[in-house]
């Protein structure tokens, strides 16, 4: 049995670090403006890229027919080479999610055909791998919303999709954590495991403003810090009407939320490191406001420069990684036993 978790424990830790490049290479692809460069997908022909100057030319031409071309890159005066920077970016991302679709099941079927698996760890990679194919359907769901009239995709779908790609990488490493879940770890206070679910749920919102504020380009506005338009508190947040639709569709929002909810993590954090001293999980608590921290500095640089593609990629790329460090406090503490109720 040792043997055979060996295997899938190396198995599981290459499918969350393969998650992880494709989440940099994810960002880098939006970032550089090239997620809308392939107007069609075609999941088992689309393999295969052009390969001389004819096919270039066709899918170039193709290209021209879309919004992006059309209002956007036209004006720049995008050539063939122009074209092929940003087809290479998303490309590249398509053919990643291919790999990582075939990581999971190809080995999921040895190791089945081996009896490796257990019912429980058969179910929950069976999900994983549903999630695989699903968050591929909802790429192409994303792109299919900028290739009509406005050339950008549905800050929605955008949203969607990056939640769900760190969902599948937190619940990868979930899985891989269970296959070592004999904790003999105790817990002197029963309330943590609500703090762990408060810093949570708070870093949903954080990453769901964030990919919001991707989504419409609201980080390119507003690039000082702390203040918006010289306040603390900016005007017009509340402008729309419904109330609630400020949530959801006015960028100022998006941005004023997005650095709140990033204080009051840290705030937060910051005292959970400092209540976990004599507990057994206080280097990862440790090590989850250290990364806030950095994560915090990477959104001001980000801001403050203007977006640049290094420290985007770097700012999604650690969003990725808290992830991680927040399952990691969560399996643990799911898996002690509480000794003071």
């Amino acid at each position: 049995m040792k043997n055979k978790n060996l295997y899938i424990n190396f198995w599981l830790n290459s499918c969350c670090i393969l998650i992880f490049i494709m989440i940099l290479v994810g960002g880098a692809t939006r970032l550089t403006q090239s997620g809308l460069s392939m107007v069609d997908w075609k999941p088992v022909m689309g393999i295969i890229p052009p390969l001389n100057d004819l096919q270039w030319n066709e899918s170039f031409e193709k290209y021209k027919n879309f919004p992006e071309y059309q209002k956007i890159n036209q004006y720049k005066k995008m050539d063939l080479s122009g074209y092929k920077k940003i087809f290479y970016w998303e490309y590249a991302h398509r053919i990643l999610g291919r790999v990582i679709g075939l990581f999971f099941i190809i080995p999921f079927f040895i190791f089945l055909n081996k009896k490796y698996l257990p019912h429980k760890l058969r179910k929950q990679l069976l999900i994983a791998i549903f999630l695989v194919v699903f968050q591929g359907i909802l790429g192409w769901f994303m792109v299919k919303s900028g290739l009509v009239n406005n050339p950008h995709v549905s800050h929605y779908r955008l949203a969607a999709h990056l939640l769900l790609a760190f969902f599948l990488f937190g619940y990868t490493y979930w899985i891989k954590l269970s296959l070592n879940s004999n904790l003999s770890h105790t817990i002197n206070n029963y309330r943590i495991s609500n703090h762990i679910n408060f810093i949570f749920l708070l870093y949903v919102l954080q990453v769901l403003f964030g990919a919001f504020i991707a989504g419409t380009k609201a980080g390119l506005l507003w690039n000082t810090f702390p203040l918006m338009e010289g306040k603390l508190i900016p005007e017009g947040l509340m402008v729309l009407e419904p109330f609630y639709l400020n949530f959801f569709e006015n960028m100022k929002m998006f941005q004023f939320a997005h650095r709140l909810l990033a204080v009051l993590i840290l705030v937060h954090s910051g005292w959970f490191f400092i209540n976990s001293q004599e507990e057994f999980y206080n280097k990862y608590s440790g090590m989850l406001f250290m990364a806030f921290i950095i994560q915090l500095y990477l959104g001001i640089m980000t801001l403050l420069f203007k977006v640049p593609v290094v420290l985007g990629v770097m700012h999604q790329g650690m969003a990725a990684l808290i992830i991680l460090i927040l399952v990691q406090l969560k399996f643990l503490i799911v898996n002690a036993k509480i000794i003071n109720r």
